[in-house]
């Protein structure tokens, strides 16, 4: 909160400094460097809009062949032919992929704050964790399937083991990074070490963690589609394993942009409970100069 009023107040240091109270009243000039960009999500829509016209042409010239690269209207086709099975294998893709998000983010979190609260199991555990850390997901889905067998449990341990990697690490990294004076101002105020770790160590690395939720997220989809290699008879990544398999690059691709929304989807919903889980953070001023320096507005 008082980092949050700090931004604000040095921000209004600097208009001052201009001679000018706000953004709006700078000179036009200086107006359009640093004001919010009210055209923002027009803007962001024009390079889709450009890579999909440019597509659409060249693939209507037929230079390319169609294998290689589908026109959109190739995609529309395809997708009125899956129709009948992408429900099904969206709940079950969703549900698998969530469901091992989840129990990776949780198990990862509470590995690492473990690891980084004690020395001796950071010291027994922690080369295991840097033993896995290095190994591609594929290289461990013969080992899969013979210690779980076929279906759903193999897939789910496949993305908890993926994602609790990345957010194990994160966290320990987190919490090396968190300010020393923050834990010397609890002790001089007689904190235990438990208690530091409840109300100091956790805020402060929040926001980071969140940011590793996020990679973690996106992530996840990638996993799915290593994980229904084992042996799975439905989702979206087995549903692009068969259609491999007829060289439908139309399907593929609509599959892919199917994973791409929903990697997407997810990453909105972080960001909508990061906002109140950071509101006491500079991160959260999306206004000013500062702002828009950093990235924030």
């Amino acid at each position: 909160m008082h980092a949050a009023v700090k931004s604000q107040e040095s921000d209004r240091m600097i208009y001052s400094d201009l001679g000018r109270d706000s953004v709006d009243d700078l000179p036009k000039g200086a107006r359009e460097r640093w004001a919010p960009l009210r055209w923002a999500p027009l803007r962001r829509a024009v390079v889709p809009v450009v890579v999909i016209v440019v597509w659409a042409f060249i693939s209507s010239l037929h230079f390319i062949d169609p294998i290689f690269l589908p026109s959109p209207a190739d995609l529309l086709t395809a997708f009125n032919t899956l129709s009948p099975l992408l429900p099904g294998a969206f709940v079950s893709s969703v549900s698998m992929t969530l469901g091992g998000f989840l129990g990776g983010t949780a198990f990862g979190v509470l590995i690492g704050l473990v690891m980084a609260y004690s020395k001796n199991f950071r010291i027994t555990f922690g080369g295991i964790l840097d033993f896995l850390r290095p190994v591609p997901v594929f290289a461990l889905i013969p080992l899969f399937v013979l210690w779980f067998g076929l279906g759903k449990t193999p897939q789910i341990s496949l993305i908890i083991l993926g994602t609790s990697v990345i957010l194990g690490l994160t966290t320990i990294e987190a919490v090396k990074n968190v300010p020393q004076v923050f834990v010397r101002a609890a002790l001089v105020l007689g904190a235990n070490r438990w208690t530091i770790y409840r109300s100091v160590i956790v805020p402060s690395i929040l926001p980071h963690m969140l940011g590793a939720i996020r990679v973690a997220g996106a992530a996840c989809w990638g996993l799915d589609v290593a994980a229904e290699y084992i042996g799975a008879q439905t989702g979206l990544g087995h549903l692009m394993i068969v259609r491999e398999q007829y060289l439908d690059t139309a399907s593929i691709i609509l599959i892919v942009i199917i994973y791409s929304g929903l990697a997407l989807g997810l990453d909105f919903i972080i960001r909508l409970v990061e906002r109140p889980l950071t509101r006491w953070t500079e991160r959260s001023i999306r206004r000013g100069i500062v702002a828009s320096i950093v990235g924030s507005a």
